[in-house]
């Protein structure tokens, strides 16, 4: 038993040991040779407390039609000729792809405008966010007051997204993975349809 007043951080100088050094850095997995793979990408706004930021390139959004169950809360792309078929079931959106403080990448779907140029508030609202978010970390949070998302600017000098190596249909592919309509006969629309 060691019976001498030394603390563990003097016995570690005395030791010539430096504490700080055996602290792992933030991004430890980088320097290990580890690379975090593309499994799962969500569709979908993102959460109330979720800051997030948008891709800048236009080349990382893909105007799709979307069909959300929304008793189950999944999302799926149609193909145009099946969407022309189903035209009461989905929506024509664009996908932004983005990215959250934890590097979690995800798509949010953003209605585009009808055949008049205009959409409903929430909708704007979001569109307007999801451009904010270009240059700015932000969260938005529903306000059912005005029918329209509020925008949370960060105050702190956040650094800038990770971004992964990925384009955007390999984070359409990885997101929509069983989750493409390609016929009328598909299980989801047939039961939308009340067909099954």
């Amino acid at each position: 038993m060691n019976n001498d007043n030394t603390t563990p951080s003097a016995a570690a100088a005395a030791a010539g040991l430096d504490l700080k050094s055996l602290r792992l850095p933030a991004n430890y997995g980088a320097t290990l040779g580890v690379k975090k793979l593309l499994t799962s990408v969500v569709v979908g706004k993102p959460g109330k407390p979720q800051f997030f930021r948008a891709h800048q390139a236009d080349d990382m959004t893909c105007d799709v039609m979307l069909l959300e169950n929304k008793d189950t809360r999944e999302s799926y792309v149609v193909v145009p000729q099946v969407a022309q078929e189903i035209s009461d079931l989905v929506c024509p959106v664009r996908l932004h792809a983005a990215i959250d403080r934890q590097n979690n990448v995800f798509l949010i779907p953003v209605p585009l405008p009808g055949e008049d140029g205009g959409r409903n508030q929430w909708h704007e609202s979001r569109a307007q966010a999801v451009e904010h978010s270009k240059l700015h970390w932000i969260r938005i949070s529903a306000n059912m007051a005005v029918g329209a998302y509020d925008v949370y600017e960060a105050e702190g000098e956040l650094p800038e997204p990770e971004w992964p190596a990925h384009d955007i249909d390999a984070l359409i592919q990885v997101a929509f993975r069983g989750k493409i309509i390609t016929s009328i006969d598909h299980p989801i629309v047939q039961s939308l349809r009340g067909k099954i």
